[in-house]
């Protein structure tokens, strides 16, 4: 469940351990799911076999609606487990989800050694690009630690600030007629023309 307590946040990083594989997709639908869990009514009651079992994932919205949430994914961009980033980048889009994928890392790679093991890690920028495009999220590109707090910056700035155009000739046009109706009703009292 999504949080921002210090603790638990430090504590769920210091359960993390090495793997031996990368599935990009598994972080974005656990994201979503963590953020459907997070979006459901506490106060909702307990569920009975009559009652359906809450969605885990959020509900699709219409094309070009964005949820109040988005994710941040941290990653070299190297993906090498299934299922398909793409997939659940389109999947995100669906719910109105974006992603800021921030790539960590160079394009030429280096080797990670962690509790034994070595690892060989290069940027996959192409498809962290793609990921971001796909959401209307943006890419960021992060070769330093110290380039992470701006980047952070960013993104937070994202959410404040989105321009939208909303159209607005159907009021403008109700506006007008109700003008003219007034200013005609206001004519014949003036006149004395109304009975």
């Amino acid at each position: 469940v999504p949080t921002d307590d210090r603790a638990q946040v430090l504590s769920a990083i210091d359960r993390l351990g090495p793997e031996r594989g990368t599935s990009i997709a598994r972080g974005i639908v656990t994201s979503m799911m963590a953020l459907a869990a997070a979006e459901r009514d506490p106060e909702a009651g307990y569920y009975t076999n009559k009652s359906p079992e809450p969605d885990p994932m959020p509900p699709v919205v219409a094309p070009g609606t964005f949820a109040p949430a988005a994710i941040v994914l941290l990653t070299d961009g190297e993906n090498n487990q299934q299922p398909d980033p793409l997939e659940a980048a389109k999947a995100a889009a669906e719910r109105g989800i974006r992603i800021f994928p921030v790539g960590l890392g160079t394009e030429a790679g280096t080797t990670i050694e962690v509790e034994g093991f070595r690892v060989h890690s290069r940027l996959d920028e192409p498809s962290l690009r793609e990921i971001a495009q796909i959401t209307d999220g943006a890419y960021y590109a992060a070769s330093a630690p110290e380039e992470l707090v701006g980047i952070y910056d960013e993104i937070e700035t994202r959410f404040v600030i989105r321009p939208e155009a909303t159209e607005i000739t159907s009021f403008m046009a109700g506006a007008g007629l109700l003008i003219l109706l007034l200013g005609a009703l206001g004519g014949l009292l003036w006149l004395g023309r109304v009975p």
